[in-house]
């Protein structure tokens, strides 16, 4: 009856009214509270950042999760990091020694490949940032927030399924859904898919630096995690764990855990290395 007055079913209506209830719900940030926009545009913003040359000493393990078993690789190295006049940061590794059991030795390549990368390109890139919506998802003590992101697509897909096309262009609302699908245990289905991360998370300070990043996929996630000390009023990396995955021949993908220590630390200055 609903339907021949001109009114679709309630069952039909109800995803949408849920949505409207939801974003009804979703809380404003506090006013002292910065926003995720603030946030993120510290953590790669470019002005005032003073340019400077970082070299270290790294040494660390890469353990991998083979035929049901842990097995670990061994590495030392050399890194740089530099920071440009125009404030954007450059990393580069030298690994010196590589030291590999019996069975990974004829993936030395793939392996020393995997570090240099996983220390030289870290996912906190602007364009992993602008394919979400991202939203302050908590506080944490020590002035820390977490900040979570929805694929921007999911976002859209789920504004043409359930809310107004004018949606898409309004920040605030894409936030707030991307919020409702993200908390919503209802919504882990539509959430969860194939192809690129369908969701992010991340730690991060007032100051915008990053002490935690993970990507969600359908088949698990992958993490960074970040400790710093502080060196001639910089901070620079002290301690790195990073999620690490690769094509191994034989045994397909291998997922396993790179962990670094960094040591020596000398800025702007040149150093005599073997």
């Amino acid at each position: 009856m609903a339907e021949l007055c001109g009114h679709p079913p309630l069952s039909r209506r109800w995803p949408a009214l849920v949505l409207s209830a939801a974003l009804a719900a979703a809380a404003p940030p506090l006013s002292a509270q910065p926003s995720a926009e603030a946030l993120i545009s510290r953590l790669f913003g470019t002005e005032s950042r003073t340019p400077y040359e970082l070299t270290a000493d790294f040494s660390g393990t890469l353990t991998l999760t083979l035929r049901g078993g842990a097995i670990a690789a061994y590495a030392e190295g050399s890194f740089t990091e530099v920071r440009r006049l125009d404030g954007v940061k450059q990393r580069r590794v030298r690994i010196t020694r590589l030291v590999l059991p019996l069975l990974l030795r004829p993936f030395r390549s793939t392996l020393q490949r995997v570090i240099e990368e996983k220390i030289e390109t870290q996912n906190e890139t602007p364009e992993t940032f602008h394919a979400h919506d991202i939203f302050i998802y908590a506080e944490q003590p020590g002035g820390r927030y977490v900040l979570v992101g929805v694929h921007k697509a999911i976002v859209d897909e789920a504004i043409d399924r359930y809310g107004k096309s004018g949606d898409k262009k309004d920040d605030a609302t894409r936030r707030r859904i991307a919020h409702w699908l993200y908390t919503s245990p209802t919504q882990r289905e539509f959430l969860v898919r194939s192809g690129p991360p369908y969701a992010m998370r991340v730690t991060l300070d007032g100051n915008g630096t990053l002490y935690e990043l993970t990507l969600f996929y359908d088949w698990g996630e992958v993490g960074t995690r970040i400790s710093y000390t502080t060196v001639g009023g910089q901070t620079v990396w002290q301690h790195v764990s990073a999620d690490a995955s690769s094509e191994l021949s034989g045994f397909g993908r291998v997922n396993g855990k790179l962990q670094l220590t960094f040591v020596n630390h000398c800025l702007n200055c040149k150093v005599l290395r073997q």
